[in-house]
């Protein structure tokens, strides 16, 4: 076996397919920025348009994502407790961390400026000073941090007025757009470059710490928790992930109804096509404490299924999570071919009902693909890239 490989006995399946079910639950969130700059406009409203835009925020919006960012600290904790991690822990994890964030920088300014790779960069430092944290206290930090995130999308004025002042104000200008979006996808691949740069600029670096990393590193610690206590490894038993439902949705459930119902009052067509133009108070932070919480009822669902269909119902899901970056790369390279290389497709001009179609022939795509290439090989290709880079970048430190 290749030193970069993973031998098949020590991977963790349930992990495997709840990072599958992950990366393709997330493109339905993502897709809407992949094919246009907003996920709340609807076209031309019709039955299809908006069951499909009430399903994306009911079930999709914020709830994978979530469930990703567990996984991504707990395989910080799986590293570090592996035989054949090298060592020292930190210099590789360090040295592994770096790799992706250059991955990450690629990614976001040559295909697509919504890249979470780097987030996950820049978190990992902090990963590393709570590694030895028991879970109890991974849970509180998690917590605590997802409260600033929530605290701030509510109200948007606390971080202006204090992260903002401290770390922007007075030097950062955006300046204005070198063309609008739709212009940069309808021209050039230099102009499409240009304007992701100039996009960039927010949507990536200030936006750390305005709502990405207290997101990110809050569901991170959580994921160690879990981690520490057998949730995500599906160590528990059905009654225990039923239990785990049932405590998530009974009041996330609502608290997500209702943040919907407020996006659709303040929804310039939904709203009239639906006959509710009102706005509601708390409509962000109703939606993302019930966000938040509803993804613990989809992780024990995922579960609940893995426990009942491990096998061939759930190896097709567990082959894309064992390619996880590469497809979440992939993402983007299809819709910038879609959308801009071989425009096959017109921009910003897509209902929710052909997005949740696109959505469903790249699962098909990916599925089928991940299924083909792991029975030749033995990871993804951009997984071995990244791990191979960084046992080169390790060696030459003198390890």
């Amino acid at each position: 076996m290749r030193a970069y490989d993973e031998p098949e006995n020590a991977r963790i399946r349930s992990l495997d397919f709840l990072r599958g079910a992950a990366i393709l639950g997330m493109l339905v969130a993502n897709i809407p920025w992949h094919a246009g700059d907003s996920m709340s406009r609807v076209q031309d409203p019709d039955l299809p348009s908006v069951t499909a835009w009430l399903l994306q925020y009911l079930v999709f919006d914020q709830r994978f994502m979530p469930i990703f960012c567990m996984l991504f600290g707990a395989s910080a904790l799986l590293l570090v407790s592996r035989p054949s991690t090298p060592a020292p822990f930190a210099s590789f994890f360090l040295t592994r961390m770096l790799v992706l964030f250059f991955l990450g920088v690629l990614h976001a300014y040559l295909l697509w400026p919504g890249d979470i790779l780097i987030t996950y960069a820049v978190c990992a430092p902090f990963l590393l000073l709570a590694i030895n944290q028991s879970a109890r206290r991974l849970l509180l930090l998690g917590l605590a941090l997802k409260a600033v995130d929530v605290l701030f999308a509510e109200w948007p004025q606390l971080y202006e007025a204090t992260l903002y002042r401290i770390l922007f104000e007075g030097w950062v200008a955006y300046g204005d757009p070198p063309s609008s979006i739709g212009e940069a996808y309808a021209g050039s691949y230099s102009e499409l470059l240009a304007f992701n740069a100039w996009r960039n600029q927010f949507l990536q670096w200030t936006a750390l710490p305005e709502f990405r990393i207290w997101n990110a590193l809050g569901f991170m610690y959580i994921g160690m928790a879990m981690y520490r206590l057998g949730v995500l490894q599906g160590a528990k038993s059905p009654g225990f992930y039923k239990k785990m439902l049932f405590l998530a949705l009974v009041p996330g459930a609502p608290l997500v109804v209702y943040g919907v119902i407020s996006r659709v009052g303040i929804n310039p067509t939904v709203g009239v096509y639906l006959g509710f133009t009102q706005e509601l108070p708390y409509r962000n932070l109703s939606f993302a404490i019930g966000c938040a919480t509803t993804s613990f009822a989809m992780l024990a669902a995922l579960q609940l299924v893995f426990q009942r269909w491990a096998g061939r119902v759930t190896e097709p899901i567990e082959r894309v999570g064992r390619m996880a970056l590469t497809n979440y790369l992939l993402h983007s390279l299809i819709f910038v071919g879609v959308f801009h290389v071989f425009g096959l497709l017109p921009f910003d001009a897509l209902d929710h009902d052909v997005l949740l179609f696109l959505v469903l022939l790249t699962w098909v795509f990916q599925i089928g693909l991940s299924w083909c290439w792991l029975s030749a090989h033995d990871q993804g290709p951009i997984e071995w890239i990244w791990r191979r880079i960084s046992l080169q970048l390790f060696a030459m430190k003198g390890h």
